[in-house]
């Protein structure tokens, strides 16, 4: 047994330490310590680390979130300009610098919204107002970049001013729905008597620094080996599994677990910093397939995190860039397409299944085009597994398979596009077995 005295001795020198230590030392987890620090923006980093500053620049997430200025508008305002939803038809203006959209609002009658910030580009592009009690609002319609069409977004087709689900509805307020994700520190109070917001600002306009990082402000004032302690840098957090929750604060979709002013659940965890345990604090609501795999855009996390990928250790910067543009793709990897996956597959022989395809379509098949975007197929799976034709006729046609997504012609049925597969499979272990 321990002696009494001794015991005594190891609780009083515990108490001490949760008491006394600085809060970095508690912070086992990241070994960081940013509670209590705030947002300075990404400019300021800019001076002590430039070079990773400009990197960054060239990579999508500064422009989640942009003003509404002739150079960041890739929607036609000019020529292809409406969209006709039944009997009504929406009309997307322009008058020199300034842009608007005119359609139905939220008493069912017209009106001509001026845009003040836009969403996205690369994929699609959605526009942004702001009602007189300081709501943000995603207007109606959406420009999808590569079919170079105007589409319906919480509108006309679907819903009707009221249901909790049209566009300028109380609960599809940008400030509740968006922000957390596509602006960095962002602030913002809400009167729920007045239904009023106030004081609605961001550190950062998009995806900064600090949404990654952590809030910078102890770490700008900090020397030498407090520099490390006051900044959170994911690739050093011990924790795999909350490393990746970085990513997955974004990359996901849910809810938050309470709600914000005791209002409203967030569509971002708006309590979580990077380093955090993003589990207790949002709650998911993927769309998905019926064997589990996305359908729908920002839930790689969730895929990843089912992964054989995730159980070996990958993590989503072992393939991606975060800081710069990946090489001669869009995707941010850094080496394009298959050639990324056979630097570490490097024992894959073209055989079987894998000598299908001359050019040995590693992401055509364990990452097929499943999700949406703004069109079908423009997102890739994140899971790794190879989407079978046998699951589409499982699942009688609601699902889609690897297989189909290329060859989609009437006569590549998913059954014999499966005899094929199961054909090679056979043939494959016949070889193995004979050499074995």
């Amino acid at each position: 047994m321990i002696n009494k005295n001794i015991l005594t001795g190891i609780l009083i020198v515990i108490a001490f330490m949760l008491i006394f230590l600085p809060p970095g030392i508690c912070e086992a987890q990241t070994g960081t310590d940013i509670k209590g620090a705030t947002y300075v923006g990404a400019s300021t980093c800019r001076d002590c680390h430039e070079r990773i500053y400009e990197g960054w620049k060239t990579t999508f997430h500064p422009y989640k979130f942009q003003d509404a200025l002739p150079e960041n508008i890739v929607g036609d305002f000019d020529n292809n300009n409406t969209l006709t939803i039944g009997e009504y038809t929406t009309k997307m203006n322009r008058s020199g610098s300034r842009y608007s959209i005119t359609t139905m609002g939220p008493d069912n009658k017209e009106h001509t919204y001026k845009i003040k910030y836009l969403i996205g580009s690369v994929w699609k592009q959605r526009y942004v107002t702001e009602f007189p009690n300081g709501a943000l609002h995603i207007l109606p319609v959406q420009w999808n970049v590569q079919t170079q069409e105007w589409v319906d977004y919480h509108g006309l087709k679907k819903h009707k001013p009221g249901d909790g689900k049209y566009w300028s509805d109380n609960k599809r307020t940008y400030q509740f729905k968006c922000t957390g994700c596509h602006n960095t520190g962002s602030e913002f109070t809400y009167n729920s008597q007045s239904g009023t917001f106030t004081g609605t600002r961001w550190a950062d306009k998009g995806v900064s620094c600090e949404a990654c990082h952590g809030p910078g402000s102890k770490h700008v004032k900090a020397e030498g080996e407090d520099l490390a302690r006051t900044i959170v840098n994911p690739a050093k957090i011990y924790d795999p599994n909350r490393a990746a929750m970085i990513c997955g604060q974004c990359h996901n979709r849910g809810s938050s677990s309470k709600k914000l002013f005791g209002f409203q659940k967030t569509g971002y965890p708006f309590d979580y910093k990077p380093g955090g345990q993003l589990n207790y604090l949002y709650d998911e609501k993927p769309g998905t397939y019926p064997d589990g795999t996305s359908k729908k855009h920002h839930q790689q996390y969730i895929d990843w995190r089912g992964s054989s990928h995730a159980k070996t250790g990958v993590q989503c910067w072992d393939c991606h860039y975060s800081h710069r543009q990946g090489n001669s793709n869009r995707y941010q990897t850094k080496l394009p397409g298959s050639v990324l996956c056979k630097n570490c597959h490097i024992d894959v022989e073209k055989r079987g299944v894998h000598g299908l395809h001359s050019s040995n379509n590693c992401i055509g098949c364990h990452m097929a085009p499943a999700a949406k975007s703004a069109v079908s197929g423009d997102i890739h799976s994140h899971t790794f597994k190879v989407l079978r034709p046998q699951q589409t006729i499982k699942t009688g046609g609601k699902q889609p398979n690897a297989c189909n997504l290329c060859h989609y012609h009437k006569d590549d049925s998913p059954e014999d596009l499966g005899k094929v597969l199961d054909e090679i499979k056979s043939k494959s272990w016949a070889e193995f077995n004979i050499k074995k």
